[in-house]
């Protein structure tokens, strides 16, 4: 009994590795099934193809960065304390996966544009709460959200794409306060590291 779960098992995280890798199109189900050790049949036992086990391990590490945020983002708190714990649950996220944080929100596969509105995901829970905080904004002028939503995922995004090509020094999460503090800045709210906002 414990075989077919133990292969689900290599057959996933080899599929994380490889779509972290080389990207989703690049990936095979030949490739997939030698890293983890198994014949192709034994990956066709619990997922179709390819398109269906990238979609399940996307969906799954979706909703899971997303149920991180819903229940440990205090949405009334002060908007950098919610900055913060954000950019640390992103940060952790690659710090525990790299590959797998990369295939979820770094690399730009269609997989995004397929995804239904229903489905649970951190960038739209970000977006949302840029738009649901707007008016703290302190900004020269007025900028449409829906704009400062990408600007500002950037930047929590980018660093974790230096860290992949060894120039920011991980773990990732060390650097939870330099980005909060400087989407803050950004956004014009004010910051005090040492008060915690």
């Amino acid at each position: 009994m414990g075989r077919p779960i133990r292969f689900k098992n290599a057959i996933y995280d080899a599929a994380v590795r490889l779509f972290g890798e080389q990207g989703l199109t690049r990936t095979g189900i030949r490739e997939i099934a030698k890293v983890a050790g198994v014949s192709e049949a034994a990956l066709y036992r619990h997922w179709k193809g390819k398109r269906e086990l990238a979609w399940d391990i996307f969906k799954r590490g979706l909703e899971e960065l997303h149920a991180a945020m819903t229940t440990q983002v205090q949405r009334e708190a002060p908007f950098c304390e919610a900055v913060r714990t954000i950019v640390r649950i992103f940060y952790e996220a690659y710090d525990r996966n790299p590959q797998l944080f990369g295939y979820l929100l770094l690399s730009q596969h269609e997989l995004w544009k397929t995804k239904p509105d229903s489905l649970h995901d951190p960038v739209a829970y970000w977006f949302d709460l840029l738009r649901a905080r707007a008016a703290e904004f302190q900004l020269d002028e007025k900028l449409d959200s829906d704009v400062l939503g990408p600007i500002t995922l950037g930047m929590m995004l980018q660093p974790s794409i230096a860290a992949a090509y060894d120039s920011v020094p991980v773990p990732l999460s060390q650097h939870t306060e330099t980005v909060t503090a400087a989407i803050c800045r950004v956004l014009g709210v004010p910051w005090t590291p040492s008060s915690q906002c």
